[in-house]
């Protein structure tokens, strides 16, 4: 799905996210003049997709990591790393931690203040994964920081958090380490104009939604249509 974020609708629906059909539609939408004055590409993590803007539009276009795929990728491997640190403790302590797993993953304003307190109370029993949930609460206040200003300020914050991370200890945060040094660059970018894909999973879920009420499509070109009719221009 290509998305245009500055007038917040779907350009185009493609079947195939492969980068010989992602290039294929951008060199077009370029050559029309629709996509002829692009500088700044929102993308999750996956070379094909940035190649294909490179391609397309030069060089120096901005590549921009979705700060949310970032995230995302934390927290698969923030549960690993969960998983690893309990595998140390008793069965009296696994046992305390029942049921509180959504306690560790949800954002700090969205518990109640009830459930604040018990995680509070959490973090004083288990440290260690105190001490964890601490580092994702930083490194979404990192993204969340309005006075860094530019993509080399953001790319020294997130390598500093990135060496107090390290300090825990836990392997299974190895993977995330290295997605993070890889793309640091591009994850850097988002503190130029703090771009991001939030409004393409809006989208997303507007796409499933329309599957849902069709009871599925097999149909992909009137799949498109449907699409581009409900959330685009419609003389698409």
């Amino acid at each position: 799905m290509i998305i245009d974020h500055d007038n917040h609708r779907v350009l185009e629906v493609l079947e195939s996210r492969e980068k010989a059909a992602v290039l294929a539609y951008l060199l077009q939408a370029k050559q029309t003049g629709l996509l002829a004055n692009v500088e700044e590409v929102t993308i999750d993590m996956w070379d094909g997709y940035e190649s294909a803007a490179r391609e397309a539009f030069g060089l120096d276009v901005k590549v921009t990591i979705d700060r949310f795929h970032v995230m995302k990728n934390f927290q698969e491997c923030l549960t690993a790393a969960r998983r690893e640190l309990q595998r140390k403790l008793t069965d009296q302590e696994r046992e305390e931690l029942k049921g509180s797993r959504w306690l560790w993953v949800t954002n700090w304003e969205n518990l109640t203040a009830e459930k604040q307190q018990k995680l509070t109370a959490l973090k004083q029993r288990f440290p260690e994964l105190g001490k964890l949930a601490d580092q994702r609460e930083a490194l979404r206040a990192l993204f969340n920081d309005t006075s860094i200003r530019d993509p080399e300020e953001g790319r020294r914050r997130l390598l500093a958090w990135m060496e107090q991370a390290k300090k825990l200890g836990l392997s299974a945060l190895n993977k995330f380490f290295k997605t993070l040094t890889n793309w640091i660059d591009r994850i850097a970018n988002y503190f130029h104009s703090r771009s991001s894909n939030g409004r393409t999973e809006g989208y997303n879920h507007g796409l499933r939604a329309i599957l849902w009420r069709a009871y599925g499509m097999t149909n992909f070109a009137n799949f498109r249509l449907r699409v581009l009719h409900c959330f685009g221009d419609a003389s698409a």
